[in-house]
């Protein structure tokens, strides 16, 4: 699988995405973000081949995730990873 470098399309979005954010209530970005993603992959998967949106996948999701997690208690993190488990054994029973 490629790898996304450093300042290409990922980065670009990062970079963007934390410019937006600065400033903003929690609860207005997560407003934002759950109207936000769907149509931005949307947009990115008509112009990444699936390689790509998988390089870019592998270099956003764990850093987003670190980064949520590390603002969470136990407990919040103990149910955000069930969540996690929960989706992916959807996505797995939907697409494998």
């Amino acid at each position: 699988m490629p790898e996304m470098k450093e300042g290409g399309e990922a980065g670009d979005m990062m970079a963007m995405m934390s410019q937006m954010m600065e400033g903003m209530k929690a609860e207005d970005m997560m407003a934002m973000m759950s109207q936000m993603m769907p149509a931005m992959m949307e947009q990115c998967h008509a112009k990444m081949n699936p390689e790509e949106m998988g390089a870019m996948m592998h270099e956003m999701m764990p850093k987003m995730m670190d980064s949520c997690f590390s603002m969470m208690n136990t407990e919040q993190r103990q149910g955000m990873l069930s969540m996690c488990r929960e989706m992916l054994d959807q996505m797995e029973a939907k697409y494998l």
